[in-house]
């Protein structure tokens, strides 16, 4: 990291945290005096309680609500623009998301369309959009979206010959308070706690080692990786554990606002390209790829792999940097195998065939490889894909 780089670092999220934090959802509403709220969730958080817990919070105000409860997996351009056709005449004064990343993303989508109109396709790009966004409110129900930490979405697009996932960014973006809410979080399945904590970790190591980095992104990178790598079996293994809970979904919050300002890698670059190919589970794609990408990225930069090493926990009393930095990979290799995360591609579905088709949009997203440390090739990812897929 050079220390004339320029950077800029925005965070404009309130955050309240801590067990049973959802509650100050009724301070934070009041405040601006909204009329009429959608709430936008998925089925299974609509069938979990969850949303019972909201709508008792939001009774004794004089708030109309509607809500959306079909937000799946991997949300697209047809899904967003339809949500928006339904409700483009509601007069919706602000939205609250309660899920996971795709429901949030999904949210932040329909916030600008609320405001500017169109198709979320207009929007893919850096502040294209004229009037602000509809107020969002954030509440997350798992450990590793991240996204209500920041200022993007991420929608596949699914209009076209080939589908491909695009991001839309706004300042405006950054949902306006955040409730990090341990309290939510327990109970919920441990392979869920494994695929969402795993992608907050890969979006903390990657954080952590992108070229856009700076001084203030390492420090919340870096601790999240100590934070993870502390809590997260604990948290997989009794997701009754309240204060695993509480940590991982806070330091989830706080690699968002690091890729936010610093950008991620070639993990997301690839696995973006499988999640919209096989709409698979990004957190699950993420926490596959993480070892191969970890393996081929080090050498770029030791030193800071080898601080992730230290940061979880492995002992590198006497190692050399590299090899310090070698033994921090093998330890996320061994966090995937025991939080459960399979350890190819194909055992979620990923085919050799597709294996072209996967590197040449994983090449072409800019985003992506520009910050990577390690300068990627067309073969390079070739051959990261067909090593992770058998």
């Amino acid at each position: 990291m050079s220390a004339i780089k320029n950077t800029e670092f925005l965070a404009r999220t309130k955050l309240v945290t801590g067990s049973g934090s959802v509650k100050f959802l009724a301070d934070e509403l009041k405040k601006d005096n909204y009329r009429k709220i959608l709430i936008i969730t998925d089925k299974g958080i609509a069938g979990s309680g969850i949303l019972d817990n909201i709508q008792a919070i939001l009774k004794p105000l004089d708030i109309e609500t509607e809500i959306y409860d079909d937000v799946k997996p991997n949300p697209s351009v047809t899904a967003t623009d339809g949500a928006y056709e339904t409700y483009k005449d509601n007069q919706i004064e602000a939205l609250i998301a309660v899920g996971g990343g795709s429901v949030i993303d999904f949210a932040k989508a329909l916030s600008v369309l609320l405001a500017n109109g169109g198709s979320i396709a207009d929007y893919f790009g850096f502040d294209l959009y004229e009037d602000t966004p509809t107020p969002l409110f954030a509440i997350p129900t798992t450990v590793g979206t991240g996204s209500e930490g920041g200022h993007a979405g991420v929608i596949t697009v699914d209009n076209e010959a080939l589908k491909t996932k695009k991001l839309f960014f706004g300042e405006d973006l950054f949902p306006k308070v955040a409730f990090l809410d341990g309290d939510l979080l327990t109970g919920m399945p441990g392979a869920l706690v494994a695929s969402t904590g795993m992608d907050a970790l890969t979006h903390a190591i990657e954080g952590y080692v992108s070229k856009n980095g700076s001084v203030i992104t390492d420090a919340l990178n870096l601790h999240a990786v100590r934070v993870i790598g502390t809590a997260i079996l604990e948290a997989y293994s009794n997701t009754d554990n309240e204060e695993a809970m509480n940590n991982m979904v806070q330091a989830s919050t706080s690699t968002g606002i690091g890729m936010a300002n610093g950008g991620l890698g070639l993990v997301h670059g690839i696995s973006h390209a499988i999640g919209a190919q096989y709409d698979a589970p990004h957190g699950i794609v993420n926490a596959i790829l993480l070892p191969y990408v970890l393996e081929y990225n080090w050498v770029a930069n030791p030193h800071k792999f080898a601080q992730i090493a230290e940061a979880l926990r492995v002992n590198t009393w006497g190692l050399s940097v590299e090899d310090a930095a070698k033994a921090g990979v093998q330890r996320v290799r061994e966090l995937t195998r025991e939080t459960g995360i399979p350890e190819k591609l194909s055992a979620i579905g990923v085919q050799e065939d597709k294996i072209d088709v996967l590197t040449d949009i994983a090449f072409a997203d800019e985003l992506y490889m520009a910050p990577n440390p390690r300068k990627v090739t067309r073969e390079d990812i070739y051959n990261i894909l067909k090593e992770a897929i058998n």
